[in-house]
């Protein structure tokens, strides 16, 4: 045990100082780009190449927002001996005006040194006029960038989900329109704002959607379904009048499940124009860009030059054609396999193509390689565009490269008259000893099959991999013996911490969260009361019991959010309760 714990610390020493030594960079990001004033904005600054920093960002650009402190956090990630270390800064900032904005870079310090971050840019526009005053808690919201589109032109689909209570378990089915196809971008967002007088947590989905067909299209109603959590209603006054008992972690029932709808919306799509239609347009839709490359642009008769082109742009990527390269005289040109991929983003889909040729010249002189293009509609401008490459020039060199012509001369003719026998000389010896005994050749009494040595080298592996075994056996029966211990005092250690008299919320809630790892072999540095419902359910735990543990969890995340963490705690006896029938449960 000793000589594998010296090890691993060994190996952690050595690897440590890597990143201490590693490149520091600065990154700043936010969650969205195009905002409304009553929406929240979540801003990442990350510091690659360290875990702490003395100071905290200062973030240029922000003299329009409210800006609030979210938090800060660090990872340390060891992958294939390379060490990387990460801390990050989160922000919550709400606009105050409307207009553009450029926000950052970031500014750190570091070690003396002051490190600069990219900027991002946010639009924020103005509240929606249709807002009602009432809602209800719970109601979900649906809008398109544009309800005016050519055809498979792009256009953004946002759904929004607005809550005031508790829900999970949520289920969401799109629209299904045969000539409406929707791409998700990216992962959900989630983030708080106002709707009338209410303030909400607001969950938004963004789509592509394309139109494939000319004509009035009606996107159906998405429908969302979802588990929810209302607030028990009370008749009468007792003890849990208090307001404090109406928070979110208070008094919810049971789940009910509920289907949510959003309204209609309706969709033009026009037809591409006829006029200055390019011959060779594809039907590609938006806006790209091409650029290209040859390398080297010199060389010899025989050998290779590749000429890359990459088209980048936004729209129906999908219709970037396979590009040919016109025929070459004297040359011989081979394609490569053409490289294609989508990267979607809150803006919608952007992809790329990377197309190669390999031009071999079979003469030498000045090779020109011509100019290649891509006509497309660009939707920004409304008309078609053309995108091109530069034309490129190769330098063809002679080849130096000639057969060697072998010259052989003839043997002379030996004859009667002509024969002569020339004295064998000793031009040197060799480095090797010359034997000249068979005597020489007998092994020594060391290696022979009787003597020591040969028996150390056929017996030895054979010593040591039964020894590396037997102590492998013995250290997993060992480690597997005090987990076992482990989890069966897992509960007697909690319930011997509940009957502490003085035991606070924050203290109840580190025995439970050990009380969770220790019993079920878990190395969770944080629990939410969610996560330890779902431990629970899925160890055979009953549901109606692993929700009881997940309502005292939310009692003490209360007591700790509001404050009164370090006071004492009225519900141990409770969760006891609650950790023995688990116990009777668990399988």
């Amino acid at each position: 045990m000793f000589c594998f714990r010296t090890v691993a610390v060994f190996l952690l020493t050595l690897l440590l100082p890597v990143s201490a030594n590693a490149d520091i960079s600065v990154r700043l990001s936010i969650d969205r780009t195009e905002v409304t004033l009553l929406d929240s904005v979540r801003l990442v600054v990350s510091i690659s190449g360290t875990q702490s920093t003395k100071s905290k960002p200062v973030i240029r650009g922000l003299k329009e927002f409210t800006v609030s402190q979210g938090g800060t956090s660090s990872r340390l990630e060891i992958i294939n001996g390379q060490v990387n270390a990460t801390a990050e800064h989160t922000f919550f900032i709400q606009p105050q005006k409307v207009g553009a904005f450029e926000i950052g870079p970031a500014e750190v310090k570091i070690k003396g040194a002051s490190l600069k971050s990219n900027t991002a840019t946010l639009k924020v526009t103005k509240t929606p006029q249709n807002q009602s005053a009432a809602r209800g808690p719970l109601f979900l919201q649906v809008s398109i960038s544009s309800n005016e589109a050519y055809l498979e032109e792009q256009v953004i689909y946002t759904l929004k989900l607005y809550r005031a209570i508790k829900v999970n378990d949520l289920s969401l089915d799109l629209p299904e329109e045969e000539y409406l196809a929707f791409k998700q971008l990216g992962k959900p967002v989630e983030y708080q704002s106002r709707y009338g007088d209410g303030t909400y947590q607001v969950l938004e989905i963004r789509c592509a959607l394309m139109p494939s067909k000319v004509g009035t299209h009606t996107i159906g109603p998405a429908k969302m379904t979802m588990t929810v959590f209302q607030p028990r209603q009370r008749s009468g006054r007792s003890l849990f009048d208090d307001p404090f008992f109406d928070g979110p972690f208070f008094g919810f029932s049971r789940g009910r499940p509920m289907t949510l709808s959003s309204e209609p919306l309706e969709l033009e799509v026009r037809a591409l124009p006829e006029e200055n239609r390019p011959p060779d347009f594809s039907g590609l839709v938006g806006t790209f860009e091409m650029e290209s490359q040859i390398e080297p642009s010199q060389v010899m008769v025989g050998e290779s030059a590749t000429l890359t082109v990459l088209v980048r742009g936004r729209g129906n990527v999908n219709r970037i054609p396979d590009l040919k390269l016109p025929e070459l005289t004297e040359s011989k040109v081979y394609a490569d396999q053409p490289v294609f991929e989508m990267t979607p983003d809150d803006k919608g889909l952007a992809g790329t193509k990377t197309m190669k040729w390999a031009i071999v010249p079979e003469k030498d002189g000045p090779y020109q390689i011509p100019s290649l293009r891509i006509s497309f509609f660009d939707t920004t401008n409304h008309q078609y565009d053309v995108a091109t490459t530069r034309s490129h020039a190769i330098s063809v060199l002679p080849s130096t490269g000639q057969d060697a012509e072998a010259s052989i001369q003839p043997q002379k003719e030996i004859g009667a008259e002509g024969s002569t026998k020339q004295a064998i000389k000793q031009l040197g010896r060799d480095i090797l000893p010359v034997h000249t005994s068979i005597k020489d050749l007998t092994r020594g009494t060391w290696t022979r099959p009787e003597g020591p040595v040969f028996w150390i080298l056929m017996l030895g592996p054979i010593i040591v991999y039964a020894a590396a075994f037997c102590g492998l056996r013995f250290k997993k029966k060992s480690a597997q013996a005090k987990t076992a211990i482990r989890m069966k005092k897992a509960a007697k250690m909690f319930t011997r911490q509940c009957r502490q008299r003085e035991l606070s919320s924050t203290g109840l809630a580190e025995a439970a969260k050990r009380y969770l790892n220790d019993r079920f072999e878990l190395y969770l540095g944080a629990v939410t009361p969610d996560e330890a419902a779902e431990i629970l359910i899925s160890r055979g735990v009953d549901r109606a019991t692993a929700h009881k543990f997940q309502s005292h969890m939310q009692r003490l995340e209360e007591d700790i959010y509001a404050g009164r963490g370090d006071s004492p705690c009225t519900i141990g006896q409770d969760m006891c309760d609650v950790v023995k029938q688990i116990e009777r449960e668990v399988r």
